[in-house]
């Protein structure tokens, strides 16, 4: 099953851009990370322009997205519509190299090209956001018109420090700062008993289904068994901060 044209069409959902969803933790704990002997940046994946709009002491700043309807959103600043996989630029262009919540919605060949585009293109410095440690079956939810299971954001893989030590060959690992609410973990036995017993999977108001492309207009019915593993997690130790953003510098 080609994925590609379902995901492009949830990118183009003016309801996914139209409010700002931006977390008021992740953004700032991010931009605080900047370095500041940088006069170009890049930001691959700029969304509504949110992250980019709010930097103002940089000289070059350009904004590039897949999305032509995120684009409309973006304010001030110099724009080009294009995929993260194929980044229209040469070699070192710019000093730093911006990829905020992008990363973890990629298909694996979209995945591996754009970490190679990321490098090829910033000549310094790469600065990253991503969900920390994210449950992805925590987050599923199944389509109500086709049964089919996927998680609600499209998000595809899940990070740790390790593995992001490790994405970009060319760099080094400098810095990294954890932002957001610590969510609680569901024990993989609490939520098979969720899911199959209680039949609660998680809903979003713009979760499209990459299978047949359905949108459910109303969340799924709590259940008895539902709230209790609900109640349940409440008690878990596992908590995670819900963002890590990571800084690297070329080698």
């Amino acid at each position: 099953m080609n994925k590609a044209p379902f995901y492009r069409q949830f990118y183009e959902q003016a309801g996914s851009w139209s409010e700002n969803v931006d977390s008021e933790e992740r953004i700032p704990a991010t931009l605080a990370m900047i370095p500041k002997n940088i006069n170009s940046i890049l930001d691959s994946g700029c969304g509504d322009g949110t992250f980019l709009g709010s930097v103002d002491s940089i000289p070059f700043k350009v904004g590039l997205d897949i999305s032509f309807t995120a684009l409309s959103y973006v304010k001030m600043l110099q724009k080009i519509q294009a995929s993260s996989d194929a980044i229209p630029f040469k070699k070192n262009t710019f000093d730093c190299i911006v990829s905020t919540e992008v990363l973890e919605h990629l298909p694996p060949d979209v995945y591996e090209a754009t970490l190679h585009e990321i490098q090829r293109v910033a000549k310094k410095y790469i600065l990253i956001s991503v969900p920390f440690l994210e449950g992805l079956a925590q987050k599923q939810t199944r389509c109500s018109q086709c049964g089919f299971i996927f998680h609600m954001f499209l998000h595809l893989r899940s990070f740790d420090i390790f593995k992001l030590e490790k994405i970009f060959p060319s760099y080094s690992l400098k810095e990294y700062q954890f932002s957001g609410p610590k969510e609680r973990t569901f024990p993989p036995w609490l939520l098979k008993l969720r899911k199959k017993y209680g039949r609660r999977w998680e809903w979003d108001k713009d979760a499209m289904c990459p299978k047949c492309g359905y949108k459910s207009e109303q969340p799924p019915k709590r259940s008895v068994i539902s709230v209790f593993t609900t109640l349940l997690a409440g008690l878990a130790k596992k908590r995670y901060p819900k963002w890590v953003s990571v800084l690297y510098e070329k080698k």
